[in-house]
């Protein structure tokens, strides 16, 4: 692949990390500040996790984007920025649109619909990024680079959740959706400014001569039929099956746990909404970097699926702690230590399946199965959410720890049937038959 070697691998990362962190911002806003500002009027916990479960589904249904993204295109200006630049403005566009309705948090169905649609937007930047980054970065460099992505998102999500969370609690709803829209509208200039390759515009240009674009050279699968073909071999494997089912079960009880603990711990053992949104919205997020970064490192000294273990394994104990301590739990002491171990463990043991998912990934759809794995991560995440009024309702909370425990655990024996090697040794690296530049004209977004 071309790389467009006038531009600087540091703007490349750079841009590329703080688009990251845009997609962070939303999700902590939700996650943690609007959760702490509805438990604190008294929402019930159902309710809050049905609001909490809305940012999870269309991040569960982002592997629709992949194809169109691959297919479909602006050319003149790059094959990803488009979509980058689009998607950044509806989601200010629809967090807007939250500022014209009065009393936003008191009509609790329209505040899910608008929580949907900015996470819709959101999960359309992200699935370009990837693709972005697939693009750009060579090979040596994903590693690392995915480091500092990661990472810029749980930057995104102090921002969204702890910095925004004080936003709400002391200057109102309205304020705090107003500096995330300013926030999201800064980051703007930075996919505005950026150029995949040589010669693609900053804006549209029409009627005008410009010099062609590299982007407009570039190979794509012929069809959208040949993608999700390509995509069907992939998953006819054992191993990609299995790992789907990993991914899709994998986050349940982290997520029901994010939602029915606070409210415990707030409602029953006395905490106010300020010390929790200290504990979860500040130290965690600099705990789960923490997490990611040493299952990124793990993973590549030991490998994936070991590592997956290992998390699997450490992170059902750390229920299990929750459950022996109970005793403790009006020591915040003892609450504060278990829950940013819960944070690392839980970072920990992403990093670890983006690992093994990204070995499992056919070269030829690397990026739209990949996407598919991420999607199935937020089936899980909405799952859990939806869950944690049920489990707080059918379990004493010793009990429900016990029961996450036990969850965790069983995860082991589907990745012990994972083969990291299945897939390249199967289909090997496989090929994309590629339309010819002057074919794909009258497919573009132009």
């Amino acid at each position: 692949m071309n790389f467009y070697l006038n531009q600087s691998r540091r703007w490349r990362l750079t841009t590329l990390c703080v688009l990251y962190s845009a997609q962070g911002i939303p999700d902590g806003f939700v996650r943690i500040a609007l959760k702490v500002y509805l438990i604190g009027k008294g929402v019930p916990t159902e309710s809050v996790g049905n609001v909490i479960a809305m940012v999870s589904w269309p991040w569960a249904m982002k592997w629709v984007w992949g194809p169109f993204i691959d297919r479909f295109e602006y050319l003149p200006m790059g094959r990803r920025r488009p979509w980058i630049l689009m998607a950044q403005v509806m989601m200010a566009l629809t967090l807007g649109a939250m500022l014209l309705v009065p009393d936003l948090a008191s009509n609790m169905r329209l505040l899910s619909l608008m929580v949907l649609l900015v996470n819709i937007c959101a999960s359309l930047q992200d699935v370009s990024v990837d693709a972005l980054a697939i693009d750009l970065l060579p090979e040596r460099e994903r590693g690392i680079a995915n480091g500092f992505m990661y990472g810029s998102n749980y930057a995104g999500s102090f921002f969204g959740g702890a910095i925004l969370g004080q936003c709400i609690l002391l200057y109102g709803f309205p304020t705090a959706v107003t500096a995330q829209i300013v926030v999201l509208l800064c980051i703007l200039a930075f996919p505005l400014f950026l150029r995949e390759r040589p010669g693609d515009l900053f804006l549209p240009r029409i009627g005008k001569q410009r010099t062609a674009s590299l982007s407009e050279e570039e190979a794509r699968p012929s069809s959208l039929g040949q993608l999700f073909g390509l995509l069907f071999k992939a998953f006819s494997l054992r191993s990609p099956q299995l790992a789907a089912v990993l991914a899709a079960l994998s986050l349940i009880t982290v997520n029901s746990h994010l939602v029915f603990w606070p409210a415990h711990v707030q409602r029953q053992i006395g905490w106010t909404d300020v010390e929790w949104l200290h504990l979860e919205g500040r130290l965690s997020v600099w705990f789960g970097l923490a997490g990611s970064l040493a299952g990124g490192i793990l993973a590549s000294a030991i490998g994936a699926k070991r590592t997956v273990i290992v998390s699997l394994v450490a992170l059902s104990a750390c229920w299990f702690a929750y459950a022996l301590t109970e005793d403790s739990w009006d020591n915040k002491t003892t609450i504060t230590v278990l829950f940013l171990a819960e944070s690392t463990l839980a970072a920990f043991l992403q990093v670890s399946m983006f690992a093994l998912f990204m070995g499992l990934c056919w070269p030829p759809i690397a990026a739209t199965q990949f996407t598919t794995f991420m999607a199935l991560l937020n089936v899980s995440n909405g799952l859990g959410a939806k869950l944690a009024g049920p489990i707080e309702a059918t379990f004493g909370m010793g009990s429900a720890h016990v029961a996450l425990g036990c969850v965790q655990l069983a995860l082991v024996a589907i990745v012990l049937a994972i083969d990291p090697n299945e897939v390249r040794q199967t289909l090997g690296d496989g090929e994309i038959v590629a339309e010819s530049p002057a074919s794909r004209e009258t497919n573009t977004l132009e």
